[in-house]
């Protein structure tokens, strides 16, 4: 499908089923006398025509019925603002060294992951990035501010293995060009899907030459290659921005939006429609552009936006076509939908339809259970409500069926992506401002939410300035806020070093004790063990290690807590014992220790042997 090139020829096909359809074609999209040729159709409903000649960088569009002109869903570039399609040699953007550039080889159950918006994470001033709130931005390495480490620089700083990049595939709520780049009337996360194989182009430093948003997209992803962390992209196959006026509606009328009885757009998305992914052409679409994004820019792995509405059977099949590309491809989404939705609920990918099925889900529960609800006052666990305790065990153990009392809903730990914030709703410290009322203790909370997630099984996932107590000025919902609320203001980490240099120890931990590695249920059973008959601000769990235990003890009170050696000592069946605090409140350290001494607010690590 789309418009596939040679240099002696270029062949344009488009699924048009009940219309009839025309190609305009120019060397330059400004010039008004296009020209136009007929198509044929095929029993399958695709329009083909092949023109001789090399077409390289041509402008073209689809004529509909002679009356309407739209975009090609399979570009692979396109003019700015996403006028006009482009015949694109996808040879040419290819950066130096980047076809035999080699992607991360990380394990899928070593996955730390790390969620970010280009815009955000460079365009500040206090980033120092030369080139601010683009894709070239991200591959600067050496940026910071009064000497912390900004941009990319941070992320290998940190640690992290895996980062989720924010939409960058085209979308359509930003004027694309430079003038209006940072005007605060022109800012947008990019849920509204325009062109699902091409690039956004306002991330481009040339919004007009249609092939530098691919160069620079590919430079982007080579640098952070570079520093061994893998890419997931984060796609919005649930519904396009345009409804009735779409390029696909327009083409194929009713056939890739699914439809109420009345002729409405069925609305699961909460924004006018939903994509039919369950179609034959719906569902080739999403696995084709899928399969671009790995092939042409080596993407490790993909996060669904509203994944619910994606039919299960789509993810599925995406899954096995992806992992004969990348073994080590990551998959998770939303398990969620908007509102009502015509796809059966047997189809639809909720939570627990991803067990056993190779893709995990965000574990809303764990999220709740660590802080309260998203957007309120209401409080978790981490701010005194010890009724989560259950739930919280129920998480660190990566959500399986552990037992009567923490029956989870994954096969494996692998499915569930352990978080207490992403982009959407209160930024944890947002949160906490609103739901606490000892603000001097605002960093132990922190800490507190931090170790949880860091510490269970499952996959750990932060979003952008967790790490040194990013505000957002309690924006529940910052989509199309100006970038004072949204973008990352690098002073926040020089203010709380201690917060980032505290997330980054605790990263080292996690990977250091490899034990949180483990996904099968009965390994996590064999190796995970919780203490009993203990006060419910307390969690105390024990995990088999090469040599003897790592024992994690967490104390949520605000008040110390004290174990002596002989209740240690029944806990872990060990008489004789070393115990070696590894963290404490300030991180790592190394202290020989025969007791549990809990301050309050607190979580320490030990090494029992």
């Amino acid at each position: 499908m789309g418009a596939i090139y040679s240099k002696d020829k270029t062949t344009f096909r488009v699924f048009a089923p009940e219309k009839n359809v025309k190609l305009a074609i120019i060397n330059d999209y400004r010039n008004p006398r296009k020209n136009i040729y007929s198509m044929k159709q095929n029993d399958l409903g695709i329009w083909e025509l092949t023109l001789n000649g090399d077409y390289d960088g041509y402008y073209y569009s689809y004529i509909v019925d002679r009356k309407y002109e739209v975009t090609d869903p399979y570009s692979f570039t396109s003019s700015i603002n996403s006028m006009y399609s482009v015949v694109c040699d996808m040879q040419k953007t290819n950066p130096v060294g980047f076809i035999n550039s080699s992607v991360p080889q990380i394990p899928e159950n070593e996955a730390i992951i790390y969620e970010l918006s280009i815009k955000n994470y460079t365009a500040d001033k206090t980033s120092n990035i030369k080139n601010a709130g683009k894709y070239l931005g991200l591959t600067e390495k050496s940026s910071s501010y009064h000497g912390y480490k900004t941009g990319l620089a941070n992320l290998k700083e940190l640690g992290i293995t895996h980062v989720q990049i924010m939409p960058f595939y085209d979308f359509i709520s930003v004027d694309e060009s430079n003038q209006r780049f940072f005007d605060d009337d022109n800012y947008n996360w990019g849920y509204d899907p325009e062109l699902y194989f091409t690039p956004e182009g306002s991330f481009a430093s040339d919004p007009n030459n249609p092939k530098s948003r691919i160069i620079e997209a590919k430079k982007m992803i080579d640098a952070i290659h570079s520093e061994n962390i893998a890419i997931i992209m984060d796609v919005v196959f649930n519904h396009t921005f345009k409804s009735y006026d779409s390029n696909l509606n327009t083409l194929a009328p009713n056939y890739y939006y699914r439809m109420n009885k009345d002729g409405t757009f069925s609305n699961g998305s909460g924004v006018g429609n939903e994509l039919a992914s369950e179609k034959p052409f719906v569902r080739k679409l999403i696995i084709d552009s899928l399969k671009h994004w790995v092939k042409e820019y080596k993407i490790d792995g993909f996060r669904f936006d509203l994944m619910a509405l994606i039919d299960v059977d789509t993810i599925k099949i995406s899954i096995k076509e992806l992992r004969k590309i990348n073994p080590n491809l990551i998959i998770y989404g939303e398990p969620w939908i908007a509102l009502g939705t015509t796809l059966p609920y047997k189809k639809q990918s909720l939570k627990g339809s991803q067990r056993s099925n190779g893709f995990g889900v965000f574990n809303d529960t764990y999220r709740d259970a660590i802080k309260g609800d998203t957007d309120s006052c209401g409080i978790g666990y981490i701010q005194g409500n010890f009724y989560l305790k259950t739930q919280i065990e129920e998480g660190i153990a990566g959500s399986i069926y552990y037992d009567e009392k923490r029956m989870g809903f994954a096969d494996y730990a692998s499915e569930s992506i352990n978080y207490f914030n992403c982009h959407d709703n209160l930024i944890l410290y947002d949160k906490l401002i609103i739901s606490i009322k000892d603000l001097e203790n605002i960093d132990n909370y922190i800490k507190l939410a931090l170790t949880l997630i860091m510490l269970s099984f499952g996959k750990p996932f932060l979003y952008e300035g967790n790490e040194f107590n990013h505000s957002k000025n309690n924006d529940r919902n910052s989509y199309n806020s100006p970038l004072f609320i949204n973008a990352i203001n690098w002073q926040e980490k020089k203010v709380n070093v201690d917060i980032f240099n505290y997330t980054k120890n605790l990263i080292d931990l996690r990977k250091s004790l490899k034990v949180f590695n483990k996904v099968d249920p009965e390994d996590i059973r064999n190796s995970l063990t919780f203490m009993n008959n203990i006060d419910d601000s307390l969690i105390i769990y024990k995990i088999k290690a090469d040599e003897g235990y790592i024992l994690v003890a967490i104390n949520a009170s605000k008040e110390d807590k004290y174990f002596d050696s002989k209740e240690i000592g029944c806990f872990t069946g060990y008489r004789d014992f070393i115990m070696d605090k590894i963290f404490d409140k300030k991180g790592k350290c190394n202290i020989r220790s025969v007791d549990l001494n809990l301050e309050k607010l607190s979580v320490n690590v030990y090494k029992i042997y």
